[in-house]
């Protein structure tokens, strides 16, 4: 199938440009971009001055499958990035089976090709079955994975984590952590012991180190001064954690913060020492959530919540939240996504970042409804998503259960 499409009368909006003008799409690839695009004989969206972004990349998402498809799968959860505005989203081990072998790796892989909307990227997990004693089978889980993590906990042991360091950097893989030290009631300084650990250990052995969920100033200054002395460590937020106050009660890990503390997250993100904003989508169904268990289902809402809480109140501009959530996501999985330039992958979306709404649970794609911001006005909806070129979501609509060609629907 034909994959040019031309997308006209848009605002161009990416890490690094804001203009008026047209997008041409080439055999999935961005061919064409500036004033008066004109390419006949191609299928055409009418923008009518609506703003289209580069799609959105999650470094951090919870799909539940294998293990829990009553919470998530494959499937649906392609289904909800979709209508989130995502094309790239990185999975996380913590499923059962965990994925700590080759044969879980290769069934997400070939489960998010059969379904055919986004691309996914199994995260392998360092330690066999998430317990933090003993490595996976890190070399031959590397061909099918971009990293590895044992989030959830993270490595409490530093002579294992040492080893994790050495043989990740062997293979070229980053390790994701989840710090936080465990016999420590203050979070911040459980959080901050583990990622001074962490990022030491990375200096020591050249290996790369992603930071998740970051929720501290501890954390976040460390990270800056490893940064300062060129050591290969990135990070990334939550939505949450940057629009959500502790007052509202919702249960996640690492915990919702203080005001003061969401602030300085926020100009964190804006000066970028925070390289990235992940939505950490953890599905749970009611009984899970009554029962306590943390996270929030947010891979639709991430853009409407941060453009209505950031951009709309002059925080963050739309250029920065691009870059938070489309370049420096891609440049850390190492994906030519994220871009408004020629070359890069279609991978587009297109909003209405003025028109309110308010969120309904039967809005929601995702099986996971658990999030704190049913009834809340929002801006900035998603009216279609592209994947190099295939239109995966438009109008509330998704390809394979709605519609199964984009001319249909344009």
């Amino acid at each position: 199938m034909s994959t040019d499409i031309l997308i006209k009368d848009v605002r161009l909006v990416d890490a690094t440009q804001e203009q008026s003008g047209d997008l041409f799409i080439h055999d999935g690839i961005i061919w064409a971009l500036g004033k008066r695009v004109a390419i006949p004989g191609v299928a055409v969206i009418q923008g009518d001055g609506r703003t289209l972004l580069p799609a959105f990349v999650d470094l951090h998402a919870h799909f539940r499958d294998p293990g829990f498809p009553h919470k998530e799968d494959i499937l649906s959860g392609s289904r909800a990035a979709a209508a989130g505005g995502y094309t790239a989203v990185s999975l996380m081990a913590n499923t059962d089976p965990v994925c700590d072998r080759p044969d879980v790796a290769r069934y997400v892989r070939d489960k998010a090709r059969g379904a055919g909307l986004v691309e996914l990227f199994p995260v392998g997990a360092i330690t066999q079955g998430l317990q933090g004693e003993a490595l996976s089978e890190m070399e031959g889980l590397g061909p099918y994975v971009w990293a590895f993590s044992d989030d959830g906990f993270g490595v409490q042991r530093d002579d294992v984590m040492l080893l994790a360091c050495q043989r990740a950097a062997s293979l070229g893989r980053p390790l994701i952590e989840h710090c936080e030290t465990r016999g420590i009631e203050d979070h911040a300084l459980s959080e901050a012991l583990m990622a001074g650990r962490d990022i030491v250990l990375a200096s020591h052995t050249g290996c790369r180190l992603h930071i998740a969920h970051v929720s501290t100033t501890e954390t976040v200054d460390l990270i800056a001064q490893a940064k300062r002395e060129d050591i290969g460590v990135t990070c990334e937020v939550t939505p949450h954690h940057l629009c959500i106050d502790e007052e509202v009660g919702y249960t996640v890990n690492p915990p919702l913060v203080d005001r003061a503390a969401r602030e300085t997250l926020i100009q964190a993100l804006v000066d970028e020492r925070i390289d990235a904003i992940a939505t950490d989508h953890a599905p749970h169904t009611s009984a899970d959530k009554e029962n306590g268990l943390p996270g929030i289902s947010g891979i639709e809402t991430a853009f409407a919540l941060l453009h209505t809480q950031l951009v709309r109140t002059g925080k963050l501009s739309l250029l920065q939240l691009s870059r938070a959530m489309s370049f420096n996501p891609a440049r850390i999985l190492g994906l030519p996504k994220g871009a408004l330039s020629l070359g890069y992958d279609g991978d587009v979306v297109l909003i209405e970042k003025d028109e309110s709404f308010t969120l309904l649970e039967e809005m929601l794609v995702s099986k996971g409804k658990n999030t704190p911001l049913l009834g809340t006005s929002l801006t900035g909806k998603i009216c279609a998503t592209l994947h190099k070129g295939e239109i995966i979501f438009i109008d509330g609509k998704i390809r394979g259960r709605d519609f199964d060609d984009h001319r249909q629907v344009i």
